[in-house]
């Protein structure tokens, strides 16, 4: 199946971990021309080594996903350096490990502008780069935490319920340019973010989903290169559950008892 993603430029916020760079090596492999970001440059220069190491090219800097400059002047030079942005994936993202009561209010403020405005970024920056492509699509990352949030991380559901909401609103407001908008909501993956939580709880997180275990960050992925392609057209303003199966029933570890 060819998903069309040659001589298209993608970027990818949080491109350098996770989700986000298997997302990156994914859309490169592909054929299309991708951009990645994280707030480290350590971290960018890694991963566009092991993306190098694998025959695969990629531009990386280092950005704050909370500064509108910072945003803005990323989005500029990838602009420069391909000539336009075609998909925007608002990948980034913290989660800080308190109770709401608990939570300092400077680490409330660090969430949300780290979750939420940057994609609120992410939707200025698709209304100007994209919409002058004749098109294209801004995907987001939401969270089951969104549908469903834990004791333990309010702040963290609180932003990605705030950036389920704003994918809609944003669908409605760049359909006639033709841009979609669409957001995905993974079930528990291993990722760097994940790990400590799952080396912790990993047999009971498993139990919480159908497929009783918990996912990969290229499964993630492969869904996010369905949305970006022609093959998606159709989609937009809704977010794409890749849970393995955590919604579907109350009990799903009872049907492996």
């Amino acid at each position: 199946m060819d998903v069309n993603l040659k001589n298209k430029v993608a970027v990818v916020t949080g491109g350098t971990a996770g989700i986000g760079l298997a997302t990156a090596e994914l859309y490169a492999r592909e054929g299309a021309q991708v951009a990645i970001c994280s707030s480290q440059q350590s971290n960018v220069e890694r991963a566009v080594k092991a993306l190098a190491g694998k025959g695969l090219k990629v531009y990386g800097e280092a950005v704050d996903v909370s500064s509108r400059q910072g945003m803005f002047s990323f989005a500029d030079r990838v602009e420069k350096e391909f000539g336009g942005i075609d998909v925007w994936v608002s990948n980034a993202g913290i989660m800080i490990e308190k109770k709401i009561i608990d939570t300092p209010e400077d680490l409330w403020q660090k969430t949300m502008d780290v979750n939420l405005k940057s994609v609120y970024y992410g939707g200025l920056i698709a209304a100007d780069k994209i919409r002058k492509r004749g098109g294209g699509v801004l995907i987001n990352a939401a969270s089951f935490a969104s549908l469903i949030p834990s004791v333990g991380s309010g702040a963290y559901a609180a932003s990605k319920a705030a950036i389920a909401n704003m994918t809609r609103a944003l669908a409605g407001e760049l359909a006639p340019f033709n841009i979609r908008v669409v957001g995905f909501i993974p079930g528990v993956i291993e990722t760097p973010m994940t790990a400590g939580w799952i080396e912790k709880k990993g047999k009971v997180l498993a139990g919480q989903h159908a497929l009783n275990r918990v996912g990969r960050a290229e499964e993630i992925a492969n869904a996010l290169l369905f949305l970006a392609s022609d093959y998606a057209s159709f989609i937009t303003g809704t977010c794409m559950e890749i849970t393995g199966g955590k919604f579907c029933v109350q009990n799903p570890a009872d049907a492996w008892a």
